[in-house]
């Protein structure tokens, strides 16, 4: 539920500021996908992924959310988690993605899901804090509602910068010769 990369500005001299660190935070994964024209499908659950499950993700949150708002022509993009690439997920989306794109893999800067995730991330924090000074306790269930609610708040115009930003990913892995990039 928090992570530690606030960054935090003090007076040297000073003790530094602290804030409250949840015990034991709930633990929630979240599946999502975007494109140019906003979000495509949204899925949120806390067991444990394996290839069953993200096939199940994708056949209920995926493929027609993105046949209805793109029709034929889009493209899937995925890292190269094991469950990903398994023979049964390779097959489900051969047969249902009209392009697949291939990754390379541990390129986590320039996969612009990453940068969504974080700002999704700020976002829940921002909320969760706010209910926390109010003296409310956060439940798991109002934990995920406010998960649902800042996912259903990106706009568009945040995924198209996202899926614009592509190119210039690209430049600027060419130009450092495949190393890390800041984005």
């Amino acid at each position: 539920m928090f992570r530690n990369t606030t960054k935090v500005r003090y007076k040297a001299g000073k003790p530094k500021p602290t804030r409250a660190v949840v015990k034991h935070p709930y633990k929630v994964h979240v599946w999502g996908g975007f494109c140019s024209k906003g979000t495509v499908g949204f899925h949120m659950f806390t067991g444990i992924m394996d290839g069953e499950r993200y096939r199940n993700i994708l056949t209920e949150n995926l493929f027609q959310q993105a046949n209805n708002m793109l029709g034929n022509t889009w493209t899937f993009q995925q890292d190269n988690d094991p469950k990903h690439k398994a023979k049964l997920t390779t097959a489900l989306l051969q047969d249902r993605c009209p392009h697949l794109l291939d990754w390379p893999s541990s390129s986590p800067d320039l996969n612009p899901i990453e940068n969504l995730w974080a700002i999704m991330k700020t976002r829940v924090e921002k909320r969760v804090s706010a209910v926390i000074q109010q003296k409310k306790s956060v439940t798991q269930e109002i934990f995920m509602s406010i998960i649902e609610g800042e996912w259903n708040n990106i706009n568009v115009e945040l995924c198209l910068k996202l899926v614009k930003s592509m190119r210039r990913r690209l430049e600027l892995v060419i130009e450092s010769k495949g190393h890390t990039i800041e984005y």
